[in-house]
């Protein structure tokens, strides 16, 4: 059983539809937390906007807006709460539609009661997922510290941010002094000067840092070797990576993928 409550709307013009689907989520045990109904589309989807609604039960044929015209200005919206379809209709091609919008399931009235709570469980189930991977990523977003505070370029020189811009855009590729120089029109000894100037560092140290810390995001969140993540964060050489990524954490790769799994 999860262990999160949802907030639950059935949508359905017909009051004895509605009532008996009511019973239905009334009675199957599953955590809901509220229960909202709606007599039209327009209905539901004002509910929607007022309310954080995390399941609905749409019928198509409603008036003012079907069913499916509700799910495909809920995902227009970015609203990407878990959809039942329930129609009278037994017909192929509003079944795909709703599964093109990302329904979870599509039930032919009248619906039963254990198809329905089937497909309620399904969406809690991914509701679940989903709460968990991002609790998931917010603790390896704390243990990457990827949140604090960024550089703040606001009173550097153009130049200065445009070389950070770069920086942060190519990273992945084998760039260097030069080669950054050479894109920017600046002329390297310049670009040096006023680079170190202005961020107590070096082009190359944040070309470095950039890199170090994409590798750390790429050994926590995925499953990519380390040969590959060189290679995605600009390196030719997986040894030199791993000297230079051991340098700058005090780690070596696999090391630090296995703190941060311990950590997760």
């Amino acid at each position: 059983m999860s262990s999160n409550y949802y907030n639950i709307l059935i949508a359905d013009d017909e009051d004895i539809e509605r009532e008996a689907l009511k019973m239905i989520v009334g009675s199957s045990g599953l955590p809901f937390s509220s229960l909202h109904e709606a007599k039209n589309g327009r209905e539901a989807l004002d509910i929607s906007e007022k309310s954080k609604i995390d399941i609905m039960i749409l019928d198509i044929n409603m008036p003012k807006l079907s069913g499916l015209q509700v799910l495909e200005m809920l995902r227009a919206k970015g609203d990407d709460a878990k959809v039942i379809i329930s129609t009278a209709y037994d017909e192929f091609a509003y079944a795909v539609k709703a599964l093109q919008f990302g329904a979870v399931d599509f039930l032919v009235k009248p619906v039963l009661d254990e198809n329905l709570i089937e497909s309620l469980k399904k969406c809690i189930e991914r509701l679940d997922e989903e709460k968990e991977r991002e609790k998931k990523l917010t603790r390896i977003e704390d243990y990457l510290k990827v949140s604090q505070k960024k550089i703040n370029l606001d009173n550097e020189p153009d130049q200065v941010r445009q070389t950070c811009s770069y920086i942060e855009s190519n990273y992945d590729k084998r760039i260097g002094l030069e080669e950054i120089a050479d894109d920017l029109k600046i002329s390297k000894f310049h670009l040096s000067r006023i680079f170190k100037s202005a961020m107590d560092m070096t082009v190359i140290d944040y070309l470095t840092k950039i890199r170090m810390e994409k590798a750390k995001e790429l050994l926590a969140l995925t499953k990519e070797s380390v040969k590959i993540i060189a290679f995605r964060t600009g390196f030719s050489d997986p040894n030199y990576f791993s000297l230079t990524f051991r340098k700058y954490s005090g780690l070596s790769p696999l090391q630090f993928r296995a703190k941060a799994i311990r950590e997760k």
